[in-house]
């Protein structure tokens, strides 16, 4: 039995890709969304090249401004986080082939 959920919400995306997406959706700029949540542009283009992880507050300010959960989006970028783990190859362990 297969108890992956990697795609109950169907393709897996990071949170910068689900934000970027609902920017162009809502014909948004990176700047009006700054400033609509008080948010630094910088900050938010992080968030969006995934260089710096959302955090609460900042997914507080987007459910309040545009009625996305926080929930949801901290659950798609924990989701994310997890496939990205569980998707890399583990270093070959050199130290089980030492020289007895």
């Amino acid at each position: 039995m297969d108890n992956s959920d990697d795609h109950r919400h169907g393709t897996l995306v990071s949170i910068g890709q689900y934000l970027t997406l609902e920017l162009q959706s809502r014909s948004a700029t990176l700047l009006g969304f700054s400033k609509q949540l008080d948010c630094p542009e910088e900050l938010l283009q992080q968030i969006l090249e995934g260089t710096t992880p959302l955090t609460p507050e900042v997914a507080l300010k987007i459910e309040r401004c545009w009625g996305i959960s926080m929930k949801l989006l901290l659950d798609l970028q924990h989701e994310h986080q997890q496939h990205m783990a569980s998707s890399q190859r583990p270093e070959q362990d050199h130290t089980s082939q030492e020289v007895r």
